[in-house]
Formats: structure tokens, C-alpha cells, sequence
């Protein structure tokens, strides 16, 4: 009975050792699974990041290169190159093409070539019949012209063409007309006078 016994006591403890090793094991397997995951969430959290950081670059590399390509359209200086006083010498020499550009009753575009006439050193004028410009600078009392002069002869691409782009407003004071009729037996009272605002660039 007491080798049984002690039999029995030796089959308990070695029953309750390889449950603590079991145990032991299983926690270890369970602690190594967690470190796994978290490494992961961890690697995809940075990866989801880096990506982000880099859309949100590349976004703001578009923006620089677009608002950079529109800063350059601006002031390129290749077709631009005549200003008010050399614009309005053209004019008077009848060099270029002229383009004046206005808005219908109706909120559509219109552009028509005319050619114009040189009241003073800062006026322009039209002498119109009654037609869809004329009209639409009376009511508008605005109009944009675009004034061209072509040199298909020239060697070089920046030589082929100047010119400008010129915002001009109807001329009504009284007083400043009567002065340009006076002074220019071209004009009329039957004339548009406008006024030029500003010479502006091309493109």
C-alpha cells in the first residue's frame, strides 16, 4: 500500500507539472500572437501614413506646378511688348488687326474686327454704324480689345507677333468729348469714344 500510494503521489505531480508547461506554453503562444498583430496594425498604420503624406505632397507639387505654369502664361512678354504709347502709335499707323470684344443683351460673348482711330493719348474711338458691338458698349458702357500685329517674316517665334489686350470704357463726360471733337476733325458726334483703362498682356 505505500509503494501504491507513493506511486499515485509521484502520477500527481508530474500530471500537475506538464499542466503548468501546457499553460506556460499557451500563454507564451498567446503573448507572441498579440506582439504579431500589433507589429502589423503598427506597419500598416505607418504604411497608410506614408501613403497619405505622399498623396498630400503630390497634391501640393500639382498646385505649385499649375499655379506655376499660370504665373508663367501671364508674363511671358513674347506678344506683349507694346505699351499704351506704342500701342496707340500702331493704331494711328494702321499696323495690326484689331479685335473688340463685348457682351450681348442676352449674356453671350461677341467679337468683331474693326478698325479704330486715335482720339487722344489715352482715348480710342469707333465710328460705328448700328450694330451689335456698338450697341452692346452703349449698354454695357465696357468693352475689351485685342490688337495684333503679325510679322509672319520674322525668324525668330517671339518676333512673329506684338501686341496687347486693352480694357476700355465708354467715354461720357461731356466736356472731355466736345474737346476731342474739337481737337480731331475724325471725330464725330456720331463717334464711340472709349477711354483706355488699362493696357494689359496677351494670354
Amino acid at each position: 500500500m505505500k509503494k501504491l500510494a507513493i506511486a499515485l503521489l509521484t502520477l500527481t505531480l508530474v500530471f500537475n507539472l506538464c499542466a503548468c508547461g501546457q499553460s506556460s506554453s499557451s500563454a507564451a503562444s498567446a503573448s507572441s500572437a498579440a506582439s504579431t498583430s500589433a507589429a502589423s496594425s503598427e506597419a500598416a498604420s505607418e504604411a497608410v501614413s506614408s501613403e497619405a503624406a505622399s498623396s498630400a505632397a503630390s497634391a501640393s507639387e500639382t498646385a505649385v506646378s499649375a499655379d506655376a505654369a499660370a504665373t508663367a502664361s501671364a508674363t511671358t512678354g513674347l506678344y506683349t511688348n507694346l505699351d499704351q504709347a506704342a500701342l496707340l502709335e500702331a493704331i494711328g499707323q494702321f499696323k495690326g488687326l484689331c479685335n473688340v470684344s463685348t457682351v450681348n443683351a442676352d449674356g453671350t460673348p461677341n467679337i468683331a474686327i474693326f478698325v479704330p482711330g486715335v482720339a487722344d493719348d489715352s482715348h480710342i474711338f469707333f465710328n460705328w454704324a448700328d450694330n451689335a458691338t456698338k450697341a452692346n458698349v452703349l449698354r454695357e458702357k465696357t468693352a475689351i480689345m485685342s490688337y495684333d500685329i503679325a510679322d509672319p517674316t520674322a525668324e525668330e517665334k517671339a518676333g512673329r507677333h506684338s501686341g496687347a489686350v486693352v480694357k476700355l470704357e465708354l467715354e461720357e463726360d461731356a466736356d472731355v468729348l466736345a474737346q476731342l471733337q474739337e481737337s480731331n476733325e475724325s471725330v464725330s458726334e456720331a463717334s464711340v469714344v472709349l477711354k483706355i483703362v488699362e493696357v494689359l498682356p496677351v494670354g
